[in-house]
């Protein structure tokens, strides 16, 4: 296929996500561009993974007058994101440089927090303009305990004392081989939920966030080479009021969301980002106790002490 399509098309991340996947995936207007074709064309595709191991694939060309308009709105979307959204961000990093220079005690550290954010929500406006989605991420190994305490971080200052937030960490833990920004947004989502159940739950309101071996589990990942993966359990744990039972199987689904005013989106981009990492996600929960379970494979480091 790489002599029609180029290596870095979005075909290649759908033949991925259809071989971790059961049932079919479709991708409407997605744009395709290689050697083997005369031009660019936006189509829609339909991916399912065969029980022998190969796919059935269908790719249709969008009707000409929508694929003008689907280009155009969607260059255009990607201009003005570009545009309107960085442009402050780099106020605000602006901003906070200023700041530091007068800063008193203990505000380094929030100041620092606001960079770091601003800089991340800036890369990932980077990578969305140039139209890339959370199920392209870009793997990389990285340290998943540094992430999730830039993550507490943030939250504890967006939470205040309402809060408490409990780390329970395993350091033997190699790094994780995923995109660093692409997780950072799924677990700040997961941990900001987690955080705003608890605080709707009476007192106390707790979140805890554990990590460790899933013990007797292996990922076949095909993303990261041949052979098996050990995986790690990333769990986040509220003390809110529980998620109704019929309500826990959709709540990955977009535009799924009982909070008032949302859109539904946070948790199915989690799971978006999650299952491009060959991971998966679980929810239990009961009244006054709610646990978010988040397996992703793990490299290939050594276990290690610190």
């Amino acid at each position: 296929m790489s002599e029609i399509v180029y290596h870095d098309s979005p075909v290649f991340e759908l033949l991925d996500r259809a071989q971790r996947t059961v049932g079919d995936i479709t991708a409407p207007g997605t744009p395709i561009s290689g050697p083997g074709l005369l031009s660019r064309h936006i189509c829609d595709i339909w991916v399912r993974s065969t029980d022998e191991g190969g796919f059935m694939i269908a790719m249709c060309d969008a009707a000409t007058r929508d694929v003008n308009e689907s280009a155009a709105g969607v260059a255009g979307f990607g201009r003005i994101l570009g545009h309107e959204v960085k442009n402050p961000l780099g106020g605000i990093i602006g901003a906070a440089q200023l700041l530091e220079r007068q800063s008193v005690d203990g505000q380094s550290e929030l100041l620092e927090i606001i960079k770091e954010e601003a800089r991340r929500i800036e890369r990932l406006v980077n990578r969305l303009s140039a139209f890339e989605l959370f199920s392209a991420p870009h793997m990389e190994p990285f340290n998943i305990h540094a992430l999730l305490e830039r993550v507490l971080a943030s939250e504890t200052a967006a939470m205040g004392s309402k809060v408490e937030f409990k780390r329970d960490f395993d350091p033997s833990l190699p790094p994780v081989i995923g995109d660093s920004d692409h997780l950072q947004q799924a677990f700040q989502n997961l941990i900001r939920n987690a955080a705003e159940a608890a605080s709707d739950g009476g007192v106390p309101a707790k979140v805890t966030v554990r990590t460790s071996y899933a013990a007797g589990l292996s990922f076949r990942q095909a993303r990261l080479g041949a052979g098996l993966r050990r995986a790690m359990l990333v769990s986040v744990e509220d003390t809110g009021k529980g998620i109704p039972r019929n309500r826990q199987s959709s709540i990955f689904e977009v535009f799924q969301s009982s909070k008032s005013g949302a859109r539904g989106l946070g948790l199915s981009i989690v799971k978006e980002v999650v299952t491009a990492h060959g991971g998966q996600i679980r929810v239990d929960s009961v009244p006054g106790s709610t646990r978010f379970s988040v397996l992703l494979p793990l490299g290939t480091g050594e276990r290690s002490d610190g």
